[in-house]
C-alpha cells in the first residue's frame, strides 16, 4: 500500500508539470536560488508496527497515521539544497478488549538535496541529513524518550505558478528509539504532499 500511494502521488505530479509545460509562450524560469518555505500532509508507517510497551497481549496494531510537517530551505543553486523541518508523524496504536495504548512520534531533521532538472520547472530529487526524534506514550509511568539518526528520501517536485511548488515525496526515518528501552526501536515511512512558496 505504501508503494502504490506513493507512485499514485508521483504519477500525479508528473502528470500535472506535463500539462503545465503546454502553454505558449512559457512564463519565465523560477529563480534557481533562494529561501523558500513549506507544509506537508500525507502519512506515516511503523515499518515494525508496535514494539515495546505496544508488543505482545494478543493486542492488535494500527501503525499507520495521518502525518503533516512543516520546513524551511534554501536552494543554493540549480542542483543543489538544504532544509530544515519538524513533522508530525502521528501515533502507533494498539490495542485488545481489555486495554489500549499509543505511542507518538515527532521528529526535527536537517537534510543536504541533490537535485535532478528532469524538465526546466519538473525534477526529480534525493535527500540525506540526521533527525532527532521525540516520542511519548499513553502508558503510563514511562518518560518521553529522545533519539536521533539518519533519514533520507526522494521525491518529485514541480514549479508550477510563480514562487508555488507542489511535491510528492518519501522520507524514512530510521532506528527510531533505543534498544532495550520501554519504546525500542522503529523505522518510519513517511509519504505524501507539499505545498511550497519561494521568496523571490
Amino acid at each position: 500500500m505504501t508503494t502504490r500511494l506513493f507512485i499514485l502521488l508521483a504519477l500525479t505530479v508528473a502528470t500535472a508539470a506535463a500539462q503545465g509545460q503546454a502553454p505558449f509562450p512559457p512564463p519565465p524560469a523560477p529563480t534557481p536560488s533562494g529561501p523558500y518555505v513549506g507544509a506537508a500532509l500525507g502519512y506515516s508507517q511503523a515499518k515494525k508496527e508496535c514494539v515495546g510497551v505496544l508488543s505482545g497481549g494478543g493486542q492488535t496494531c494500527d501503525a499507520n497515521d495521518p502525518a503533516f510537517g512543516v520546513f524551511g530551505g534554501y536552494r543554493l543553486n540549480r542542483y543543489f539544497a538544504a532544509e530544515t523541518a519538524y513533522r508530525d508523524l502521528g501515533k502507533v496504536r494498539a490495542s485488545s478488549p481489555s486495554a489500549s495504548g499509543n505511542i507518538h512520534t515527532g521528529v526535527f531533521d536537517v537534510t543536504a538535496i541533490g537535485i535532478v532538472p528532469i524538465e526546466e520547472r519538473f525534477f526529480a530529487y534525493g535527500r540525506i541529513g540526521a533527525y532527532r526524534a521525540s516520542q511519548s506514550t499513553s502508558v503510563g509511568g514511562i518518560a518521553d524518550q529522545t533519539s536521533s539518526q539518519l533519514t533520507y528520501g526522494a521525491g518529485l517536485q514541480w514549479d508550477f505558478a510563480g514562487p508555488l511548488s507542489l511535491r510528492a515525496e518519501w522520507q524514512r526515518y530510521r532506528k527510531v528509539g533505543k534498544q532495550g528501552s520501554p519504546y525500542e526501536v522503529n523505522y518510519y515511512d513517511a509519504l505524501g504532499v507539499a505545498g511550497i512558496w519561494r521568496f523571490r
